[in-house]
């Protein structure tokens, strides 16, 4: 903590009024400028929002909740004016286009189709399972391990790669028709 730092603190804590006011007046008009950026807020909520941040800053020194700082009285506040302008942008249900806040709902939005890819490979293993054989080995051999049809034909003892490309439709067709079936399930469920 700066020594600036821990002199606005004590000075606030003891009751000069006066240095909040000078407080308020240093970063006013860079608070405006930087929240109207980030959180698209008009001037007059800019300043709503900022004075709501020193008053908080105010009663958070006096009733003793804050006496020391790891960071500047600058930073502080625009921490607080920072959440004070997300929240009135939630309560207006406004879009806020902000790189920490795309970032976030990036994350989100990759974790459930990461969840959603998941369940459906989940649903074809199920399925594929329930084809049985020749489809499973079939299915299994050429899509995840990548054998030749020729290849396939020899393990599995089919005359050519020919009748294996045969059954592999005929397989496939086998697993659609299970999948749309248990789609259409699941909606009837929903």
């Amino acid at each position: 903590m700066s020594k600036d730092t821990k002199d606005w603190i004590l000075r606030i804590k003891e009751g000069a009024e006066e240095e909040l006011k000078s407080l308020y007046t240093l970063y006013e008009e860079e608070f405006k400028t930087w929240s109207g950026a980030m959180f698209s807020l008009s001037e007059a909520e800019a300043a709503d929002v900022f004075q709501d941040a020193v008053i908080t800053f105010y009663f958070n020194v006096k009733k003793g909740k804050l006496t020391t700082l790891t960071s500047t009285v600058k930073t502080y506040l625009f921490a607080i004016g920072k959440n004070l302008a997300l929240k009135k942008i939630r309560k207006d249900n406004r879009l806020v286009v902000d790189n920490e806040v795309m970032e976030f709902n990036a994350k989100v939005a990759y974790e459930e189709l990461r969840v959603e890819c998941s369940e459906r490979q989940q649903l074809i293993a199920d399925c594929l399972q329930q084809l049985g054989d020749p489809c499973y080995s079939i299915l299994r051999m050429f899509y995840f391990d990548r054998f030749s049809m020729d290849s396939i034909a020899q393990r599995l003892g089919y005359k050519n790669e020919h009748v294996v490309k045969s059954q592999k439709l005929r397989c496939l067709q086998r697993l659609r028709g299970m999948l749309e079936k248990k789609a259409v399930n699941n909606e009837d469920d929903v």
